[in-house]
């Protein structure tokens, strides 16, 4: 017999709606219909409406906040996180290019510099660098100094620089083994609550900021009426850098 085609977006959209409008009887109706077509194990937009209806069904129940404790405890080490990001960039080369592309207009740009200095607003785990180092460390005339300040969102819990701590000491590492002096700053916090004195910046460096896709998580003005994104953006103009690279997702997904 074959399988019943369900448009799943529309059950989706139509469960979440019910759901804000209380009406529990038709959004668990949904929901089990959402079920009987959704797998983790199916094509794309089947494995999507799973982890969607999973999160549906907790909102339902009143348990999301235990569910996403649970899940935030979760530790993933940065080498498995690298692996992932290998199989990523070999299916998708987007993101590799997009790095390709930052590293080398600020190699092309600051070549005659003798300390580059790199806010890197969404660092993660700091895979855009390591390529970068590298190419700095064989210019005729010596590496120059770099420092970085890596920002990030604050994690949960108790230890909410501990990522953007250890992305810092791993280019620490890669720094010594190329022999390029290196400075970190580490910052956890919304980007918005950032001031221009946390960047510990001298006027004698050349001054570099890097954003590829990650300012989409700041809320805009449609979230709030005081945008915190248009917050960073001032805190970016307020700056002065001499290179900006911002990198945005413009797309449309079958």
């Amino acid at each position: 017999m074959p399988k019943r085609v369900v448009d799943l977006w529309s059950l989706l959209t139509q469960c979440a709606q019910a759901m804000a409008n209380y009406d529990t009887r038709i959004a668990h109706d949904k929901l089990k219909l959402i079920r009987l077509h959704c797998s983790p194990y199916g094509e794309a937009t089947e494995r999507m409406a799973h982890y969607f209806a999973d999160a549906l069904e907790a909102r339902l129940a009143g348990t999301g906040i235990e569910l996403y404790t649970a899940f935030a405890k979760r530790t993933i080490s940065a080498a498995d996180i690298l692996k992932a990001f290998q199989v990523y960039v070999t299916a998708c080369p987007f993101r590799k290019m997009s790095n390709i592309f930052a590293n080398k207009s600020i190699g092309m740009l600051t070549r005659e510099a003798t300390s580059i200095h790199i806010i890197d607003f969404g660092i993660l785990y700091g895979f855009q660098w390591p390529c970068f180092i590298q190419g700095i460390s064989l210019r005729p005339s010596g590496p120059p100094k770099l420092p970085v300040t890596g920002i990030d969102f604050p994690q949960p819990g108790f230890r909410q620089a501990e990522r953007v701590e250890e992305t810092g000491r791993r280019l620490a590492k890669y720094c010594k083994r190329f022999n390029v002096p290196f400075e970190y700053n580490a910052i956890a916090k919304k980007w918005d609550s950032i001031h221009l004195e946390d960047l510990k910046i001298n006027r004698d460096e050349m001054l570099v900021i890097n954003c590829l896709y990650r300012l989409i998580n700041v809320p805009d003005e449609t979230v709030y009426e005081k945008s915190p994104r248009d917050d960073v953006l001032r805190l970016i103009k307020q700056i002065k850098p001499d290179v900006f690279l911002h990198g945005i997702v413009n797309g449309a997904y079958n």
